[in-house]
């Protein structure tokens, strides 16, 4: 079944399960340093993930049309690629002075995806998320701690 002919809550349900992996109790999540290239460096996720898949880097999942979300990884290292289409988020993580693990975010995440946080698992490996944005793109890379 092409995207384009998924259900509409398609795209929800793997924006919760995404979410759900991500806000595990035991992960953190660290700011980077923003990349401007005016639109020249990396224009788009599907560019972003090419670029990647270029670096040895594996696409285990790509969602959105044109995609908003992917995920990749090579080896113990993984790479989230994503264009937050919630523009609360977005504020979130383009505020240079805003705390990635603020408490209050977490819980806006949570409700967004129907999420408790006592319903959110123990992450298993904890993993310390380093968030750098390049022009409009999120580049979240992990390895476990």
């Amino acid at each position: 079944m092409s995207e384009k002919n998924k259900p509409a809550g398609g795209f929800d349900a793997a924006l919760q399960a995404v979410r759900r992996y991500l806000m595990e109790q035991g992960n953190r999540f660290d700011r980077g340093p923003a990349y401007e290239g005016h639109g020249k460096v990396l224009d788009s996720v599907k560019q972003t993930v090419r670029m990647y898949e270029g670096m040895g880097y594996v696409k285990l999942m790509e969602f959105g049309d044109p995609p908003a979300y992917a995920m990749l990884e090579r080896g113990h290292r993984e790479v989230h690629i994503f264009e937050p289409q919630d523009p609360k988020i977005r504020a979130w993580l383009e505020g240079d002075e805003a705390v990635l693990n603020d408490p209050a975010m977490r819980a806006y995440q949570s409700q967004q995806s129907g999420l408790n946080e006592k319903d959110l698992p123990v992450a298993a490996k904890s993993r310390r998320f380093h968030i750098n944005e390049v022009d409009n793109v999120f580049i979240a890379t992990a390895e476990d701690e």
